[in-house]
């Protein structure tokens, strides 16, 4: 999958679980459910899923790494990972 895919299946994963959008400065576009944080990195090799339960950490960028992955992963092991981390 491509990178933009990747966070598109991501993101919609994480609506569908009720997951609200906001945007923390200078973090940018993260999730929030249940007073933790998410967010997926698309990097040049992999991509990953980061959690914070610290409003100030997910502000700043702090997050921790959950789970790096590869590029060629399906749709569905995508939303496997997702559901792991929310639920």
């Amino acid at each position: 999958m491509e990178k933009a895919d990747i966070k598109t299946v991501v993101e919609n994963r994480f609506r569908e679980l009720g997951a609200k959008q906001l945007e923390l400065y200078p973090s940018g576009i993260c999730w929030t459910m249940n007073g933790e944080f998410f967010k997926v990195s698309t990097l040049t090799d992999f991509w990953v899923l980061e959690w914070t339960d610290n409003h100030s950490y997910a502000s700043n960028y702090c997050f921790e790494d959950i789970a790096p992955m590869p590029y060629d992963i399906s749709e569905q092991e995508i939303i496997w990972q997702v559901d792991k981390l929310l639920l």
